[in-house]
């Protein structure tokens, strides 16, 4: 009698609707290439953008600790002046200037006046200063850059540990994604099987039309999560591009992920291993250091700075100036009243250290705190992986009977599709766990300052 009458309106599109995306050849579509998780890492590390930019200022860091390396060295100094008097120069010499000397008289013997004719002429300043007394501080000087080094050096690490955290969790992010597709797609399906049993016991009026509408508003439903789920996969895999440093279109797949080992974690090693290899906890530690060098290299209140020195002066196409002139021998520059300036410079500086001590231990409290939180949500995470495992478990035996018992005609065709359709969503529940799992698990690595 069914064949007497006419399929709903609403039947065909629908169906066309939700088995569109599965009907597609596979052979059409070339598969995009396979990027492995390690792989993606490893080339956001090389080409991300911002860890360049990072890495360029430890590169500055390096640079500036070379130019303060030289300061050791002795400093040449030369100036060169070279052009034409703007006016003559005058020489008077009142009479004996010289002395008097009893054979000749006064020398001069009247008031002269020399005067030199505007010429090309050129004053040359050489010299040279060797440091002494302010070795010591320039040795603190250096220590304290190579700190700040170190500390650039650390920050690299802190935005690799950064930038591989979030393509693991873009990564899994895309794998829990397309296990979304996946499941939608077996639920989409199946709702079709299932408007196609109800569209049959509509037809020969064994259904009421609320529960129609009911299959209906259900497979809407799957098709608009399928299709939000593929939207989300491709802003994750857009995202993954650019953190990768190259074009966002780049069509790639990633691995499926595998079976969740059973793994005891150590949370007293981890967190061990997070309070030594943190970047944050070390650069709190060489900012400490650093501050201290500060201090130690800044200038002693009332003491001088004594340097050796040679000095040396030429005078070229001055017909009365000697035309050189030359000094050895030890400068001092010393500023003996300050009004309490360096004092206070001292004083600033000490508060820096210990400013730096207390941060460091504040960032050691932290990574501590953040280590043990990641620590219990992977175990969380593992346990909920072990119940959605028995849900699923429990799923398919509920296939199982309820097979069986179509295959013997005891139960209804609707209810062997309704307990395919559990399974379907029990395992897309199992993936969004094992998701969560490696989630977790990515965040724990990142609090454990591991790449």
């Amino acid at each position: 009698m069914a064949s007497g009458k006419r399929r709903p309106g609403w039947v065909l599109p629908l169906l066309m609707i939700a088995l569109g995306p599965s009907a597609v050849p596979a052979s059409q579509a070339p598969p995009a290439p396979v990027l492995p998780l390690d792989v993606a890492v490893t080339t956001a590390l090389g080409q991300n953008r911002h860890v360049q930019i990072d890495r360029l200022e430890a590169d500055r860091a390096v640079q500036e600790l070379e130019a303060m390396k030289t300061r050791r060295r002795p400093l040449f100094d030369v100036t060169v002046l070279g052009g034409s008097l703007v006016a003559p120069l005058s020489f008077r010499f009142p009479a004996g200037l010289f002395g008097s000397f009893a054979p000749i008289g006064p020398v001069p013997p009247a008031e002269t006046t020399l005067t030199t004719n505007p010429r090309l002429t050129s004053v040359v300043v050489a010299r040279v200063v060797q440091p002494l007394t302010q070795l010591r501080r320039i040795g603190f000087g250096e220590s304290a850059l190579d700190l700040g080094r170190q500390v650039a050096a650390e920050r690299v690490r802190t935005r690799e540990a950064e930038v591989a955290a979030n393509v693991r969790r873009l990564y899994y992010g895309i794998v829990q994604a397309e296990a979304g597709l996946r499941a939608r797609e077996e639920s989409v399906r199946l709702y079709g099987e299932l408007a196609r049993v109800v569209e049959r016991y509509a037809a020969e009026e064994r259904v009421l039309p609320a529960e129609v509408l009911s299959i209906r508003v259900g497979l809407m439903q799957q098709q608009f999560e399928l299709t939000s789920l593929g939207r989300t996969a491709q802003g994750y895999r857009e995202q993954l591009n650019a953190l990768l440093g190259r074009g966002i279109d780049e069509a790639f797949s990633v691995e499926p992920l595998g079976p969740v080992p059973v793994d005891a974690l150590d949370a007293g090693a981890a967190e061990a291993q997070a309070v030594e290899d943190r970047p944050e906890v070390r650069i709190g530690r060489l900012q400490s250091e650093q501050a201290t060098f500060d201090l130690r290299a800044s200038a002693s209140p009332g003491l001088p700075d004594v340097s050796v020195a040679f000095n040396y002066a030429g005078f070229y196409g001055f017909d009365l100036l000697p035309h050189h002139g030359a000094q050895l021998g030890v400068m001092a520059t010393w500023e003996p009243w300050d009004w309490g300036r360096r004092k206070a410079e001292r004083e600033r500086k000490r508060l820096a250290v210990e400013q730096a001590g207390l941060a460091a231990r504040e960032a050691e409290t932290r990574v501590r705190v953040d280590v043990r939180a990641r620590t219990r949500e992977v175990q969380d995470a593992f346990e909920r992986v072990r119940l959605s495992e028995a849900a699923r478990e429990a799923a398919r035996e509920r296939l199982r009977v309820a097979t069986e018992r179509y295959s013997r005609e005891a139960a209804l065709e609707r209810d062997l599709l309704e307990a395919q359709t559990a399974l379907a969503q029990a395992d897309f529940a199992s993936q969004q766990a094992l998701g969560a799992y490696w989630s977790a698990r990515a965040e724990l690595e990142r609090a454990r300052a591991a790449r």
